[in-house]
C-alpha cells in the first residue's frame, strides 16, 4: 500500500475510534488573518454601489457572502434541547455561510493583477504581494480554463482552528466548509454574473509558495476561476514587491498525527482516481417517480439559510420541495472533481412519501426504497443534534467508500464535494422557506440507519431539513442592504 492510501486509512481509523475531547478555550487561535502593514483597498457591500474598482466590484460582493461579517444576529440563549435556558438576548455578529462550531478555518486569497487576501472584519483586500499572479495560478491547475480567467479565488484551511476543539476530525471538517463555500459562491456568481469554476486538482505547493503560506499551519484546498462581467482596465505588469507581513501570533503548525499525515499525503498526491466503484449501486427496480422540481434560485437562500437551534416544527414537508432538494444537491458543477457522492435520504415528514430510508437515483429522478428506519439511533448523537431529529422531515446524508480512491487527494476531493452537495441542498431548503442545519456528528448514527455498518460505504455527512419554528429564538438580519437604482439603500 502507498504512504498516500495508508495515511487515509489511518485517518479513517482514528475517527472511528475516536473518543470525547477536553477542549482548551485559551489556546483557540484568532478566526481571521491580517496583514497590518499591507495597502488596503476597502470594498464596496454590494456590486452596483458606486465605487472605482472596476472588476474588482462584483469580486468584492462575492467575497462578502463567501466570508464577510454580513449578519446581525439576535439571539435568545437555549440549552440543547431547544428549551430557553435564561439570562439577557445576545447581539451576534455573523457570517453569510455556516461553519463548524463558528470557528472559520477558511482564508480567501484574490489575484485580479496583484495578490490580496481578503479581511472579513473590514472588508477590504489586503495587498500581499504585486505582480500578475492570475495567470501564474491559473497554470498550476490540473485543467487550467480556457479563456484566461480574469481573476483567481483560494481557499486555503487553517487546520488549527478547527482541530484545536474537534481533534483529527477538524481537518475533514475544514475540507468540507470548502465545499460550502465553493457552493455559496457558484450561487452567488451566478447572481452577480460572474462564471465561476472550481478546481480540486492542482500543484499544492506551487499555489502555498506563490501566496506566501505556511504549509505547515495553512494549505491551499481549493481554487475558484473567476469570469467577469466586464473588465474595464489591463492590469500592469508590475514587479514583484516585498511580502506584507502577517500578523501575528500565527497558529500553530498541525500537531502529529493521523490529521497531519495526511494533510501532507495530499499536498504531494496530484491523483484522484478511484481504484473500485465509489458509490454502492443503484438498487433494482423502477422506484418511486418524483414530481419535477420548482424552479430555484439558490442564490436567494443565501441571505435566508440560517441554522435552526431550537429544531424545526414537526410538519411534513411538500414532495415537490424533496424533489426540489435532491435535484439541487445532485447537480453537476463546473470544474474538475468526481462528482456527487451517492445521496441518501431518511424521511421522517414528507406528503405523499412514507415514512423511512431511500437512496435517491439522479440520472431518472427517482427514489429507491432501501429500508424502514427514518430516525437513526441516538448514539454517539449530540443532545442538539437528538432533539432536532425528532422534528426534522427529512436528512439528507452523502455517502461513499472512503478507501476507494488512489491516494490522499482523492479522499480530501470527496469531503469537498459533500460539503458541496450538502450546502446546494440547504441552500435550495432556504430558498423554499424551509430551514436546514448540518450535523457532522449524525454520520455514524445514519450508516446504522442506511444499514451500512459492516460495508465499505459511509456516511459523510448529515444534513437535517423542515419546517423552521415560528419566530424562533434567533432572528437574523442582513447589516447592510443593496442599493436601489437611485443609489440609496432599500427603506426598512
Amino acid at each position: 500500500m502507498s504512504p498516500a492510501n495508508t495515511a487515509v486509512r489511518d485517518y479513517v481509523a482514528a475517527l472511528r475510534e475516536r473518543g470525547p475531547l477536553a477542549i482548551d478555550w485559551s489556546a483557540a487561535p484568532t478566526r481571521h488573518k491580517r496583514y497590518p502593514d499591507a495597502a488596503r483597498i476597502p470594498l464596496p457591500h454590494y456590486a452596483k454601489s458606486p465605487s472605482g474598482l472596476g472588476e474588482l466590484a462584483p469580486a468584492g460582493e462575492l467575497l462578502r457572502e463567501l466570508l464577510g461579517i454580513a449578519r446581525l444576529i439576535w439571539y435568545h440563549p437555549t440549552d440543547d434541547q431547544g428549551s430557553p435556558a435564561g439570562g439577557p438576548p445576545l447581539l451576534l455578529l455573523g457570517r453569510p455561510a455556516p461553519s463548524g462550531g463558528a470557528l472559520y478555518p477558511v482564508e480567501a486569497y484574490l489575484a485580479c493583477g496583484d495578490l490580496y487576501h481578503y479581511d472579513p472584519v473590514h472588508h477590504a483586500l489586503e495587498r500581499v504581494r504585486q505582480g500578475e499572479h492570475t495567470p501564474e495560478l491559473a497554470a498550476c491547475l490540473a485543467s487550467p480554463p480556457a479563456p484566461q480567467p480574469h481573476a483567481v479565488l483560494v481557499l486555503s484551511g487553517v487546520f488549527l482552528r478547527s482541530i484545536f476543539k474537534y481533534g483529527d476530525l477538524g481537518y475533514r471538517l475544514v475540507c468540507q466548509e470548502v465545499g460550502v463555500l465553493a457552493a455559496q459562491a457558484l450561487a452567488v456568481g451566478r447572481r452577480l454574473g460572474v462564471e465561476v469554476g472550481v478546481h480540486l486538482r492542482f500543484e499544492d505547493a506551487r499555489v502555498e509558495r506563490l501566496l506566501g503560506l505556511d504549509s505547515a499551519r495553512e494549505g491551499a484546498l481549493a481554487v475558484l476561476t473567476l469570469r467577469l462581467p466586464t473588465v474595464r482596465r489591463r492590469h500592469r505588469h508590475l514587479p514583484r514587491g516585498p511580502w506584507a507581513r502577517e500578523s501575528e501570533p500565527r497558529p500553530r503548525p498541525l500537531p502529529p498525527g493521523p490529521a497531519a499525515a495526511l494533510h501532507l499525503a495530499a499536498r504531494s498526491d496530484p491523483g484522484s482516481v478511484a481504484r473500485r466503484p465509489a458509490v454502492p449501486p443503484l438498487p433494482p427496480g423502477p422506484g418511486l417517480a418524483l414530481p419535477d422540481p420548482p424552479p430555484v434560485r439558490l442564490a436567494d437562500g443565501v441571505p435566508r439559510r440560517a441554522s435552526p437551534p431550537a429544531g424545526y416544527r414537526p410538519e411534513p414537508i411538500p414532495l415537490r420541495s424533496l424533489a426540489a432538494v435532491l435535484a439541487e444537491a445532485a447537480r453537476p458543477y463546473p470544474g474538475d472533481g468526481l462528482g456527487t457522492a451517492a445521496l441518501y435520504l431518511l424521511a421522517q415528514r414528507v406528503r405523499g412519501l412514507s415514512p423511512g430510508a431511500y437512496r435517491y437515483d439522479a440520472g431518472r429522478h427517482v427514489l429507491h426504497r432501501v429500508g424502514a428506519t427514518a430516525v437513526p439511533e441516538a448514539g454517539r448523537l449530540l443532545a442538539n443534534t437528538r432533539n432536532a431529529l425528532r422534528t426534522a422531515a427529512i436528512a439528507l446524508v452523502p455517502v461513499t467508500d472512503p478507501l476507494a480512491g488512489m491516494g490522499a487527494r482523492w479522499y480530501r476531493t470527496r469531503q469537498i464535494e459533500a460539503g458541496m452537495a450538502a450546502h446546494r441542498a440547504a441552500l435550495t431548503v432556504a430558498a423554499l422557506g424551509l430551514a436546514a442545519r448540518l450535523h457532522t456528528d449524525g454520520a455514524d448514527a445514519a450508516d446504522q440507519a442506511l444499514g451500512l455498518v459492516g460495508t465499505r460505504w459511509r456516511s459523510l455527512t448529515f444534513l437535517l431539513a423542515g419546517t423552521p419554528r415560528a419566530g424562533g429564538p434567533a432572528l437574523a438580519r442582513p447589516i447592510h442592504r443593496p442599493p436601489t437604482r437611485g443609489g440609496g439603500a432599500e427603506p426598512s
